[in-house]
């Protein structure tokens, strides 16, 4: 087990966490059950990999970039 917020450790789960802390849980205003989150969460996964634009993959979604490099064997490595 690692320990907790150690990013030089596990980087791309620490940033992972740390934008689902910001960008869902400090603003989702449903129920807490299981089934109610569970479904929220889909719904902020596909946002953030199918509509958001990341900075650091120049603008693009995820899915655009992969898409876009799948074939490249140079393209840098992605959480």
């Amino acid at each position: 087990m690692l320990p907790p917020k150690r990013p030089q450790l596990n980087g791309c789960v620490e940033r992972a966490n740390d934008t689902t802390r910001v960008e869902f849980w400090n603003r989702y205003d449903g129920d807490f059950t299981v089934e109610a989150t569970n479904r929220a969460l889909e719904d902020y996964q596909r946002f953030y990999h199918q509509v958001r634009p990341h900075q650091a993959l120049d603008f693009m979604t995820p899915d655009e970039y992969l898409r876009k490099n799948k074939d490249s064997p140079s393209r840098s490595h992605m959480c």
